[in-house]
C-alpha cells in the first residue's frame, strides 16, 4: 500500500525543515526558526511584536522572548511606537538582511540540488508550490470549502 500525499507532503516538510536547520546552523550560524523570523520581519517591515506573532503563527510572549536574542545577535532593532508608548516596533537590521540573503542563497542552492537529483523542472516544481499555496490561503479564509 503506498503513503497517502498529505503523509508524504508532511514528511517530506519535516524533512526539509530539519536539513534547512542543519544548514543554517553550520553555515550561517542560526536557527531555520530564527531564519524564518528574520524572512518575515523583512517582508512585511518595521511591524509591532503583535502583528509578527500573527504572521508566524507564534505567540506574543515567544516572538518577545526570540526577540530578546535577535536584539542581543544584532539583528533586530526594537523601539517604542510612538503613536502607543505601550508597544514596540520591531525592524531588522542591516546585519539582519545579511542574514537572510546568505541563508536564501544557500537554502535556494540545496533545494536546486534536490530538484536535479529527482529529475524535477524547478520551474514547473515553483508554479505548482506557488498555486497550490494561493489554494490553500483561500481555502482557509473559507473561500473555497
Amino acid at each position: 500500500m503506498s503513503a497517502s500525499i498529505a503523509y508524504l507532503v508532511g514528511k517530506l516538510s519535516l524533512e526539509l525543515d530539519r536539513a534547512a536547520d542543519q544548514l543554517l546552523q553550520e553555515h550561517v550560524g542560526i536557527s531555520y526558526r530564527r531564519f524564518l523570523f528574520l524572512t518575515v520581519l523583512q517582508h512585511q517591515g518595521t511591524s509591532t511584536q503583535h502583528e509578527l506573532a500573527v504572521a508566524l503563527g507564534y505567540t506574543d510572549p515567544a516572538v518577545s522572548s526570540m526577540l530578546v536574542e535577535l536584539t542581543k545577535d544584532g539583528y533586530t532593532r526594537t523601539t517604542q511606537n510612538p503613536q502607543h508608548r505601550r508597544k514596540h516596533l520591531v525592524s531588522i537590521t542591516p546585519e539582519g538582511l545579511e542574514v537572510v540573503a546568505q541563508g536564501r542563497r544557500l537554502l535556494d542552492a540545496h533545494f536546486n540540488q534536490l530538484l536535479e537529483l529527482a529529475d524535477i523542472d524547478a520551474d514547473l516544481y515553483q508554479e505548482f508550490t506557488e498555486r497550490l499555496h494561493q489554494a490553500l490561503v483561500l481555502k482557509m479564509k473559507g473561500k473555497n470549502k
